[in-house]
């Protein structure tokens, strides 16, 4: 069949469509269908993203206080005792012992007990009620003793509510002996030790330090006598009638007695009570009961991982 031109460019333009038609099912629409399915990929990567950098976000401020944690904790635990060094009961002694040797007292008894799991409770009021609370509460008219009986009381409730903490305890008990400076120095520093450390017990023997005890032998207390040592050489010169009178005094004295032939009692001289010093009355002995307090060192976090 032979085609004129107006077949010939109809056939064309139908190839034409049939061409674009089937490149469209054949290529673009899968294409197509492949650029939507990644756009919904891109979607899902683009929210988990935003998901990760929020996390991220959210860690960061995290481990700020993980840090700032550990840091507050160091400084409270920095008022223990490092249980390193209490953790056995010869330990306790050599932290304890260079005191005594510092201020110079003598340790007569020692008694350390073994390591225990305490508690430190908080020192607050206990009120039971006046007698009068009722009177009281009757004269309150405009409720001032009230709000003041609050205010007095508002510390003590708050502590009084609080969780007591448990930590580790060692118990010193140590007797003592030496001068009223030393024990008086031993003491002050056990005060002034810059640690958790709570004395339980203080027990002085003798608060007169001795010098009730001399008083009732009959002693005296005396200084102690510096022994004097002459200046110059004219001190220790005695004129020579001083020799001469004492020679002629002691030859008076041996001059026989006309009684001489009779036996006489003659009376022994009092014995006068031992001359004492202030070092003698000045040594007492006490017992102190102190417990010490430690916890467990906390080790740094790993917050870099």
């Amino acid at each position: 069949m032979k085609l004129n031109y107006r077949d010939k460019v109809i056939l064309g333009i139908l190839l034409a469509v049939i061409i674009a038609i089937a490149g469209f099912v054949g290529l673009i629409k899968p294409k197509n269908e492949e650029i939507k399915e990644d756009e919904a990929l891109l979607i899902a990567k683009q929210e988990e993203q935003a998901d990760l950098e929020a996390r991220i976000a959210r860690i960061e401020p995290l481990k700020n206080n993980i840090d700032d944690t550990y840091e507050e904790t160091s400084k409270l635990i920095e008022d223990f005792i490092p249980l390193s060094e209490i953790d056995t009961a010869m330990e306790v002694d050599q932290y304890m012992q260079h005191y005594a040797e510092e201020c110079g007292v003598r340790i007569d008894n020692l008694e350390i007990s073994a390591n225990k799991e305490s508690t430190i409770d908080y020192y607050y009021l206990e009120s039971d009620g006046m007698p009068s609370q009722n009177m009281r509460d009757l004269a309150d008219l405009n409720g001032d003793y009230a709000e003041q009986d609050a205010e007095y009381n508002a510390e003590s409730n708050a502590l009084s509510q609080r969780n007591v903490e448990t930590i580790i305890q060692s118990q010193y008990g140590v007797k003592v002996t030496g001068t009223r400076e030393a024990l008086w120095n031993y003491l002050k520093a056990i005060e002034d030790l810059k640690k958790t450390v709570i004395v339980n017990q203080v027990r002085i023997e003798d608060y007169s330090f001795g010098a009730d005890k001399l008083e009732k032998e009959g002693g005296t207390v005396q200084p102690p006598v510096e022994e004097e040592t002459p200046n110059s050489e004219e001190e220790t010169e005695q004129p020579e009638t001083n020799q001469d009178e004492n020679a002629e005094q002691s030859e008076e004295e041996t001059t026989p007695d006309e009684n001489a032939g009779t036996e006489t009692d003659i009376p022994e001289p009092a014995q006068a009570p031992e001359a004492l010093t202030i070092d003698d009355a000045n040594t007492s002995s006490i017992q102190l009961v102190i417990s010490l307090y430690s916890v467990y060192d906390m080790p740094k976090p790993n917050t870099e991982e």
